[in-house]
């Protein structure tokens, strides 16, 4: 926790820097500071969210390529953001926060899937306090959805009007009978039934290679990624795999999750899809013909791929 002096310190100097537009060795002459310590100060601002950054994403994106992606696929929305290589991924999820919270205009409800790029995408978020929150997630799997996985630091954690309603369920068990059992449980049933009333809905899209978080998390072998793209399968989405034209397969382990079926997706308002990587090009074209997307945000090299 930040002392009262350098919280202090820390506003002026990004006051003076971002506002007043000095330089840092003016800040540092006008503050009788070091240069050293100005620049971290700066970084002490930044990292405890006395400066915050946010884009203009309709300033960002190629509005021709928007518009084409949201007739091609019957899109209500596109947001695309420069590709960066390897932070391409930390372009995309500061964007779908921003996304999320510039159209929060009141309590909300959001749906939020399993993985490493919702999570940073939660992590990210900063709504104003004077809205209450609420998070419900649409599967099991508690890691993504707590601080081992999302920085306790972040307003995800220390917003005080947040609430969370997380399933207590592993996302995959052994048997179809356990997971049966466990999604009838009184206390599962009650947060699944919470997820028809959302107000926005954000999801990652799952490749078929090993970065796949089933696969990192150790829940599938590469072997097993191997069988399913024989029967056709080129991502997923809540666990649940599909093919090219968003048709899910038939697979014996989707009844072992504890998740929200996909099926759902089609009937939930502003279901935002958050999605990097040109690996990923085929798993997010068969989730857009398979109807679960409303809303993609993605990079220019993932955006200009979808429509070769």
């Amino acid at each position: 926790m930040m002392m009262s002096y350098e919280k202090d310190t820390a506003v002026k100097v990004a006051w003076k820097y971002y506002n007043e537009g000095l330089t840092q060795t003016e800040i540092a002459t006008a503050l009788n500071l070091s240069r050293m310590k100005v620049i971290k100060y700066l970084e002490i601002a930044k990292k405890n969210h006395i400066i915050q950054f946010k884009i203009d994403l309709e300033q960002v994106s190629d509005k021709d390529l928007q518009t084409k992606l949201i007739e091609e696929f019957g899109l209500d929305d596109v947001y695309i953001v420069p590709s960066a290589n390897d932070h391409s991924l930390d372009s995309v999820t500061i964007a779908a926060a921003n996304y999320i919270e510039d159209r929060i205009t009141s309590d909300t409800m959001i749906n939020i899937g399993y993985g490493e790029t919702v999570s940073r995408t939660l992590g990210t978020l900063k709504i104003s306090t004077k809205y209450k929150v609420t998070f419900v997630s649409l599967s099991g799997g508690v890691k993504f959805y707590m601080p081992t996985a999302i920085d306790q630091a972040s307003d995800y954690y220390t917003n005080p009007n947040y609430n969370h309603y997380i399933l207590p369920s592993p996302l995959m068990v052994s048997a179809a009978a356990l997971a049966e059992n466990l999604v009838n449980e009184q206390s599962i049933k009650d947060i699944l039934e919470m997820i028809p009333y959302s107000n926005f809905t954000v999801i990652g899209v799952g490749a078929l290679n090993q970065q796949a978080t089933l696969v990192k998390e150790g829940l599938l072998s590469i072997r097993e990624m191997e069988i399913l793209k024989s029967h056709g399968a080129v991502g997923d989405l809540l666990s649940q795999f599909y093919d090219i034209n968003g048709d899910v397969l038939d697979l014996s382990l989707h009844n072992r999750l504890v998740s929200t079926e996909i099926q759902l997706l089609k009937s939930l308002h502003n279901v935002v899809a958050v999605a990097c990587g040109v690996e990923k090009k085929e798993a997010i074209i068969g989730a857009l013909k398979g109807g679960y997307i409303d809303i993609l945000i993605t990079d220019e090299n993932v955006a200009r791929s979808l429509l070769e």
